[in-house]
Parts: C-alpha cells; structure tokens; sequence
C-alpha cells in the first residue's frame, strides 16, 4: 500500500503514486513531499521571514489573498518598516486592512534546494510549458503570480487567471488588464527540481563549479533580531575612526520610507541587530522593523568582488572597472557611502551620486553633504569577475 500525504492548503489526501493535488503540492523523488509556504503576514506589521522577492528586485514580495474563496496574487513590500501591499480585483487596486481583511499571505522559503526539494526560477511565460519533467508552475487555483518586468511606470506583480487567460495588474487605485497576446514576455514563477540556484551556499554547491552569482545579496531581516551568522559587507573592511558613542564596526543596510531607499548602517548590539538611518531630515533609530543587510557571498559562488572606491572615482561615467552598488529610483541613485564627518570621523551612510549629495544620521538628525564636499568620501562598489559580466 503507498504512502500517503495531504496537502496544508486544501487538505486533500493523496498518495505517492500521485504528481501533485490542485494546490502545487509535490512528491520529491527522494519521497519527501514539498510544497510552497503561504505565510500568513499581518498588514502593518513587519515582514516575516524568508519571503520571496520578484525578479531582481529589491522590495517586492509574492503576495496571495483570497476574495470569497478565490486566490488572487499581487505584491507585498516593505514603506518605513512594515509591510504594504496591492491587489488587483475587478477594476479596483485593493490595498490596506480596511480592503484585506487585515492579512494577507506571503510566499515563503526556508531552507535550501537539496533540503527542500526545489528552488525557485522566475522564467518567460512562453517557456513555461517546457522542461515540465524539471519544473511546476506556483500557483493557487486558477491563479499563478506574474511578474511585469519592463513596466513603463515600474515593475509590477500580479495575476494571470488560467480560465479567463487574462493578466491582472493593480496600480495607482486601479487593475490592468492585459489580454493572452500581450504577456508572453512576462514572468511567471516555477519550483525548479533540478540543479541550484545562483549563489547558493548549500555544501553541496560550495564543493563543485555551480552558477555564479550576479545580483547582489540582500537579506531580509528586522531590528532587534538576532545578529545574523552569514558575512556582511562590513564599512570600509574594517573598524572605523569613528565619533563617539558610534558602533565602529558598521554594515550595509537598507530601509524604505515613503517608497524610498535608505542606504544606513547595522552593527551587532549585545548579540541583536541595531540599526540608524538618515532621511527626510531626520535620524531613524528606534521602531525601525523591516530591514535589508547586504551579504558578502563567498568567492567561489560569487561572480564580481566589492572595493571601497572614492565617490571621484565611482561617478566617472562610461565604461569602467568598478561601477558603485546602488538601488535605483526616480530620485536618483542610492549607494552605501563612508563619509567623514567631525574631525575627519566616520560613519557609514549614503550617496545620490546623480546629484552629488551625501547624508549620514547621528546625533538626532540627518547631516547633508553637497557637491565638492562630496568628493572624498568613500562609496561601495564592485567589478565583474573575469569571465563574468553583470545583465
């Protein structure tokens, strides 16, 4: 007699013998099951663990709600700490508790491929039905999350509805509908069952020739959570000079407020994570929530190294050796930077390096610099390994 399992969504029972049930739970050959996690995620409150970003980005998490017993996917992110998110439903973009109920779920991975079974590969919708032996579309009913890459407007997640063959899209208080001809080029989500993800630091990745990492690494994680094991980019490769009362030993971070980017600092507090940023004239450093730490991967999983680099040499345009680590948005471009301040002492904060201003926050409020001042401070960069060359 097979073996049994069901399902943590539908409570379907199923046997071994069985490929999947309607909510994408999967046998792994080894005769584990997996499936995907739908973390429940208060609205408000800060993000939970391990959540799954869209392609490339940086603040955008694969979000599901259900409307009268359908699934419905759009996107979560994290403003000022605590997670938002936006869903496309009829013609309207349902955004807040009052519209959701007050939760929402979030997808979710714990662990590694050779734990779990698969990793997740976001692919073109026109290839989805191939390899179909070494991958499985996510979805949830009759609804896969898709992701619009090249938006005019800025990146987008929503839902494609398998009956109606229609992409949905929510946005400044509306939907988007986008018809079958028009989303082939999109990007849809897979649990891939063979090989490993880019970067991964499993050890059986760590002992043979796998893909090289190209992205960079940044953590989800929350202040006041414990301090993470994994290496991060520390401030300039070492301990700083820096003013008194201040960490001297201090790593990348980023935060969002008001749908901006913080470049700040994290350092280690009696074991949990302390954090300090700097915006809209103002010094962040308590009820911080949500962050992002930016991981040094090791070398032989990763395809570029990182170099501290004078803000002279990293704004030179054109082709270059080192090109600064930012995160862009309609503002500028936003990069980890040492500045010295009093006396030459120095924190880490940031850079716009399109407008050549640089702030850092102490002291209870955020320090501005400008233009020529600008110039000496030090900025994070990195370069393609050879062989390597960033998309």
């Amino acid at each position: 007699m097979s073996e049994t399992y069901d399902c943590s969504i539908c409570k379907e029972i199923f046997s071994s013998s069985q490929a999947r049930c309607g909510h994408n739970t999967t046998i792994h050959p080894n005769g584990r099951p997996t499936e995907d996690t739908w973390a429940f995620q208060p609205i408000g409150y800060p993000l939970l663990d391990n959540p799954v970003k869209a392609l490339g980005q940086q603040n955008m998490y694969v979000a599901l709600w259900y409307k009268q017993d359908k699934p419905i996917h759009g996107r979560a992110w994290n403003n000022g700490g605590v997670v938002e998110c936006s869903f496309p439903y009829l013609k309207a973009e349902l955004t807040g508790a009052k519209d959701l109920g007050g939760q929402i779920q979030i997808l979710q991975y714990e662990g590694v491929h050779n734990t779990r079974g698969f990793w997740y590969e976001w692919i073109k919708y026109k290839g989805c039905f191939e390899k179909s032996s070494e991958r499985e579309l996510v979805k949830c009913g009759d609804s896969l999350p898709i992701f619009w890459k090249d938006r005019k407007g800025g990146p987008l997640v929503g839902f494609l509805d398998n009956k109606t063959e229609e992409a949905r899209f929510s946005h400044d208080g509306v939907t988007e509908t986008i018809k079958v001809a028009d989303y082939s080029d999109m990007w849809i989500i897979v649990r891939n069952f063979l090989g490993a993800p880019p970067g991964c630091e499993c050890s059986q990745c760590m002992k043979k020739p796998v893909p090289r990492a190209m992205l960079n690494e940044w953590m989800d994680i929350r202040a006041g959570d414990p301090f993470p094991t994994r290496t991060l980019v520390k401030a300039l490769n070492q301990s700083l000079n820096t003013i008194p009362g201040q960490n001297p030993d201090q790593y990348v971070a980023l935060w969002y407020q008001q749908g901006e980017p913080v470049m700040g600092r994290v350092w280690n507090e009696d074991g949990k994570v302390a954090a300090n940023f700097g915006c809209f004239d103002n010094e962040y450093k308590s009820n911080i929530g949500s962050i992002q730490v930016l991981v040094e991967l090791p070398a032989q999983i990763r395809g570029f190294d990182y170099a501290w680099k004078t803000f002279k040499e990293a704004a030179v345009f054109g082709e270059k050796e080192w090109y600064p680590v930012h995160v862009e948005y309609h503002k500028g471009d936003i990069s980890p930077c040492v500045l010295a301040v009093e006396d030459g002492k120095q924190l880490l904060g940031k850079v716009d390096i399109r407008n050549e201003r640089a702030t850092v926050a102490y002291d209870g409020k955020e320090h501005i610099f400008v233009r020529p001042t600008v110039h000496p401070f030090m900025v994070l960069c990195r370069k393609a390994r050879p062989g390597h060359k960033f998309d």
